[in-house]
């Protein structure tokens, strides 16, 4: 069944739901309509029965009480009022009853003498009050041995003697047709009827166009969230978890037809350079004519996704290596063709790596991930197109498990954070801590970043792991700052943290999130890091500075950064690398280093951070040279979260150059 026909069948339903309620509401004003008119029908009534009495019946009456009987020309007078009455139907029956209830002349039978019975009616009304009522001739008891006749407006009301006097001397029975009367109540009212019957019709008019618009705008709202949860907002393409899902539907089918398929990850090569000097908006640009280039080149039926940055993956379906490795070319050489971009003509280069199933796995994530390894493998040989192979240099089958293993440790809060305290050598105090990621392997135990830092890196799920590592420190932070503990927390980024342009919106989304100030996160990262993309670095450390963001420079010494372009970057601390402070004791160039970098980070205004100090003896010097913090086993290792609230309790007051025992 299409969209529109359900989306049909859901508003008849509905317009059904919703009509329900205005047709009770029509009962019930109906309801109310017949009440009135029959009310304004039984005061009508009684207007005329009175105007009859009055007019007809009262001024031929002498001034005696009924009981005594009607006089012959009292009698002939009545009759000549009430047949002609009687005779056009505008009265059906006319009674005078005396006060006790017996008729002493009755229109009908004008000849009959007075007959014995009671009516209640007529007792009531004998005391001055007039009864009226809705009812058909006959059907009272008196009557009940006549047949039921037409519905009929009921009166009883006391006749009085002509003139002032209000004494009673009988009761006037009469019964008049209710449908003249009806009819005339009904011909006032009918505009108003008119109105409630078009107001009920339009207000279900309108609630039916409102849902009928509801309907269509949730639909379409449904559709719009379905398409932007399963693809790429800049390009249009599937994203990665309507990627996974396609190429895990292509395995299956692939399974029952017996065909292969292959599955394929591009990383484009050259991208950021056309990011950082054309600016973002040519660099989207870019992404939307590869995008578009792909889209040309593959077969119908193929899948063309963009992984998230300068990253596409693609399912080709019933292929072969070679087939494969055809239509790898043709996109490699679509790359190359020149684009004008902002004026000026760019092409881009790409790593790509495939593989092929069932030949590298039976699962699409270990497919995936035998591709990303291809991938890698082209980037680090310039190879251009790589097909997965057992024998790739530096992959070998235990690196593939763990790289399955930690994709799923990152998805399942496997790994865990550690914090090393930063203390001010000045005071003593904690200023903060460093969160350093560990992995809780269900089965190696307590794994540290050596051991998988480099996969992680390697195959891009350093992204995924430092997003997770942002997001649980600055939870731990939120936690510590409540408890008045108002330090701050380091977090390290790698080179390749430094391509996803999207990562100071996460983390200024994160602080807004646990409402955490900005100077109260660091960011760390390597002069390897900056060295390897400067303009890069450049632009989001710089982004990250302005709003506030500690940026520090870590294992500063190591690396190859010139003195102009540390004076350019937005830094606001300088670490020591560890080996340096590590030597410094035994060997005056060490110690010179040392002192030399406190004096050119005091110079550029910059806080200076001594890490990996182990001795009394290293902090003592430290302190001698004027070095502002200092991290290190000589205070304590990295500790759990649930181990350093009691630790920094307990050590608040290390003095200056004095380590905890």
């Amino acid at each position: 069944m299409s969209a529109r026909t359900g989306g049909l069948r859901l508003f008849g339903w509905y317009a059904l739901a919703t009509a329900l309620p205005i047709v009770l509401l029509g009962v019930g004003l109906g309801r109310m309509y017949q009440s009135q008119m029959d009310r304004r029908a039984l005061e009508q009534a009684v207007s005329e029965a009175n105007a009859l009495a009055t007019a007809g019946i009262e001024p031929h009456l002498g001034g005696r009480a009924l009981s005594t009987g009607l006089l012959g020309p009292e009698r002939a007078a009545l009759v000549a009022t009430a047949t002609p009455l009687l005779d056009s139907g505008s009265v059906l029956r006319l009674r005078l009853r005396d006060t006790a209830g017996h008729v002493v002349f009755d229109a009908a039978h004008p000849d009959r003498g007075t007959e014995a019975g009671t009516d209640e009616e007529a007792e009531e009304a004998a005391t001055g009050l007039v009864v009226r009522r809705l009812t058909h001739l006959n059907s009272d008891q008196v009557d009940a041995r006549n047949h039921v006749g037409a519905h009929a407006v009921e009166v009883y009301l006391p006749v009085h003697v002509g003139g002032s006097s209000r004494q009673i001397l009988g009761v006037l029975e009469i019964y008049l047709p209710y449908g003249p009367i009806a009819r005339s109540v009904a011909a006032s009212e009918r505009l108003m009827l008119e109105l409630i019957i078009v107001g009920l019709v339009a207000l279900w008019a309108l609630i039916g166009a409102i849902t009928w618009s509801v309907t269509r705008r949730l639909r379409h709202t449904a559709a719009t969230n379905e398409h932007l949860a399963l693809h790429d907002s800049l390009t249009g393409l599937p994203n990665r978890m309507l990627f996974a899902d396609r190429a895990s539907h292509a395995i299956a089918a692939a399974g029952r037809s017996g065909t292969t398929i292959a599955v394929v990850v591009v990383d484009l090569d050259r991208f950021k350079e056309v990011n950082d000097t054309l600016g973002h908006d040519n660099g989207d640009a870019f992404l939307r004519h590869v995008a578009d280039s792909f889209e040309r080149l593959v077969r119908p039926g193929d899948t063309v996704a963009r992984l998230g940055g300068d990253e596409f993956g693609l399912v080709l379906d019933g292929v072969d290596s070679l087939g494969a490795r055809d239509v790898l070319d043709r996109l490699e050489q679509a790359l190359a063709v020149e684009v004008e971009l902002g004026g000026v003509p760019v092409s881009a280069e790409a790593s790509i790596g495939f593989a092929m199933w069932p030949d590298h796995g039976s699962e699409m994530d270990e497919i995936l991930q035998c591709a990303d390894l291809a991938m890698y493998a082209a980037k680090e040989s310039r190879a251009g197109i790589v097909e997965y192979s057992s024998a790739l240099e530096h992959f070998s089958p235990a690196r593939l498990a763990l790289v399955s293993q930690l994709r799923r440790a990152i998805a399942s809060d496997e790994l865990v954070l550690h914090y090393q305290p930063k203390l001010e050598l000045r005071t003593g105090r904690v200023v903060g801590v460093e969160a350093l990621v560990r992995w809780q392997h269900p089965t190696r135990g307590l794994l540290l970043p050596a051991e998988f830092l480099e996969i992680a890196e390697s195959t891009g799920l350093i992204d995924s792991m430092t997003d997770w590592v942002i997001e649980h420190a600055l939870r731990q932070l939120a936690e510590w700052h409540a408890a008045s503990l108002p330090f701050t927390v380091a977090i390290n980024v790698s080179a390749r943290n430094l391509r996803d342009e999207h990562l100071p919106d996460k983390i200024f989304e994160r602080l807004r999130a646990y409402d955490i100030a900005p100077q109260y996160l660091e960011i760390e990262l390597t002069e390897t890091a900056v060295i390897t993309n400067p303009t890069r670095a450049t632009a989001m450390l710089t982004r990250l500075h302005d709003a506030g963001v500690r940026v520090s420079l870590d294992d500063f010494g190591q690396g190859y950064t010139s003195l102009a372009h540390l004076a350019r970057l937005p830094l606001s601390e300088l670490k020591i690398d560890r080996s340096f402070i590590a030597a410094m004791s035994s060997t005056r160039r060490d110690n010179a280093i040392v002192s030399t970098v406190i004096e050119l980070g005091h110079q550029l205004g910059l806080d200076v951070v001594a890490e990996g100090a182990e001795t009394d003896d290293t902090v003592a010097a430290l302190v001698a040279l004027g070095c502002d913090t200092v991290q290190g086993f000589v205070f304590t290792p990295p500790l759990t979260a649930d181990e350093t609230l009691p630790w920094i309790h307990a050590h608040h007051d290390i003095q200056p150059g004095v380590a905890s025992n």
